[in-house]
């Protein structure tokens, strides 16, 4: 998708964080999982990493990025035996604590013993991965309900990571409508489908997998929600690798109110000359929500005066606002060969990048260019990708 497609009158530019500054980070805690999720990027299913080689990852990784964020990831973290002394030692630093997690275990645990523990232990938000690829589930609406019933009762937000496949009848705003209604559900993740082996090699396109444009457009049309901000990738600044909405939705009408890009560049860049970082983890819209929903309400319709009827739209029925939540959704693309460039473009600074063999590594593409030991990268992966990779991070 190229910025030319977006609506011309968003104002829109791209979020370029220096490669010092990207606020998120991912560490794979170990690559084993239960599941087999279609087109899983993942070749190394059998390391398991000690206590002390994540230890030595977080903090070279947090040398790396001023991370505000960091992930927990597998394979499938709760896998793994130590999972809560690790949330215990990212959280002790001052560092917002994800997992992401198919949550099968949780699922099975009647009395939530692992899910306590972790909040104890300074877990912040889960991203359960559950979506139409996994048949484990045979009915993942109703498992992503069960989950957040969990979550809610903990107060742990929850963020729903929903892989967009071809051919799928269930589309980004049917799950938005379907989860909103819990308090602790504060966004969705979702991801295109698409082969990477297929993608980073020339002569790939995407005529047959999900399109970026085509979510872009049921958005507008299904809910009048446009991006507050992109991320670009590495080789092109109008081509666009991850679309993020930030909005205030009303969990019984379904009026949302857009964050504009105009307000989300200034918040911006306030943010990084105040914190001196990028803002990632948990935006003080949710922190101090009726504030920033009467300052933001004032703002936005000051700038664009047609925007108080969407505000009036989205307070109607809302039980004084108790009905309104804040919310993000974040549509990402995996990498691809530029045809033009002769190279393979990722996205900019990758903000999902892990640590693997000390670098930053774009987890997507971590298997095939800079591999753990005892799984060895894919014969055809292209000779020069690591190191265009690698050039593009800095590493």
């Amino acid at each position: 998708m190229k910025t030319q497609d977006l609506d011309k009158t968003l104002n829109i530019s791209p979020w370029k964080p220096d490669a010092g500054l990207v606020p998120h980070l991912t560490i794979e805690t170990n690559l084993t999982c239960n599941f087999r999720c279609r087109n899983c990027y993942n070749y190394n299913r059998n390391y398991v990493k000690t206590l002390d080689q994540i230890k030595r990852e977080v903090d070279l990784g947090l040398k790396l990025r001023k991370a505000d964020t960091i992930t927990l990831i597998g394979g499938e973290p709760t896998l793994h035996t130590e999972l809560p002394e690790i949330v215990k030692y990212i959280s002790q630093k001052g560092i917002i604590t994800q997992i992401l997690t198919n949550g099968s275990k949780f699922l099975s645990d009647n009395e939530d013993i692992q899910l306590k523990e972790l909040k104890k232990n300074g877990l912040v938000r889960i991203l359960l991965h559950i979506d139409d690829g996994q048949k484990e589930y045979l009915d993942p609406i109703k498992s992503i309900h069960k989950f957040l019933r969990k979550t809610e009762k903990l107060n742990i937000l929850t963020t729903v990571s929903w892989t967009i496949y071809r051919n799928q009848h269930i589309r980004i705003h049917d799950l938005l409508k379907e989860f909103s209604v819990y308090s602790n559900f504060d966004g969705l993740l979702c991801v295109l489908e698409k082969s990477v082996d297929l993608a980073i090699k020339p002569g790939y396109s995407n005529i047959d997998w999900p399109l970026l444009l085509k979510e872009y457009d049921n958005l507008k049309q299904s809910m009048n929600l446009q991006p507050s901000v992109y991320l670009p990738s590495s080789t092109d600044d109008e081509s666009i690798t991850w679309l993020v909405y930030m909005y205030y939705i009303n969990c019984e009408t379904q009026k949302t109110f857009s964050l504009s890009p105009s307000l989300t560049r200034t918040y911006q860049k306030l943010y990084l000359r105040v914190k001196k970082r990028e803002l990632f983890g948990i935006p003080p819209m949710r922190r101090f929500f009726g504030l920033t929903l009467v300052i933001t309400g004032i703002i936005e319709c000051a700038i664009k005066l047609r925007r108080i009827s969407e505000l009036r739209e989205l307070l109607k029925n809302s039980k004084q606002g108790e009905l309104i939540r804040y919310q993000y959704l974040a549509i990402q693309d995996g990498p691809e060969y530029n045809s033009e460039k002769k190279r393979v473009s990722i996205c900019y600074h990758c903000p999902d990048a892990t640590v693997r063999n000390g670098q930053i590594c774009p987890v997507c593409l971590a298997d095939r260019i800079s591999p753990l030991p005892g799984k060895d990268p894919p014969p055809d992966t292209p000779d020069d990708l690591a190191e265009s990779v690698f050039e593009h991070l800095r590493q």
